[in-house]
């Protein structure tokens, strides 16, 4: 693989949409792979991490345990009724064409 696995802070960005054309290789494994679905939820949840900030909200014990709950939870939800999706707009922001790709990995 051309550029190997990405550092900490372009995974990150990664996580959050961005595209990291020095590691396009491992990009396509982590979008093709067995584990791809596993990987997508991973950069949801990154995503919607900063939903535990509501945290530092002053209020009762319920109000500050289900607000970041339901953000968390529906943020990652929401993420992965579109997956399909996303992995295909990765794919091609990185440079692959998605069907000739997903085509390939069923054989």
């Amino acid at each position: 693989m051309t550029g190997g696995r990405p550092g900490v802070l372009p995974w990150l960005y990664y996580a959050c949409g961005g595209t990291i054309p020095k590691h396009a290789q491992w990009v396509l494994h982590d979008l093709t792979c067995r584990t791809w679905l596993l990987r997508h939820a991973l950069h949801s949840f990154i995503q919607c991490s900063p939903g535990f900030l509501l945290l530092l909200l002053p209020g009762s014990f319920p109000f500050l345990f289900y607000l970041p709950a339901i953000v968390v939870i529906g943020g990652v939800w929401v993420a992965m009724m579109f997956a399909r999706d996303a992995r295909n707009h990765r794919l091609y922001k990185h440079g692959f064409i998605p069907d000739l790709v997903l085509a390939r990995n069923k054989r």
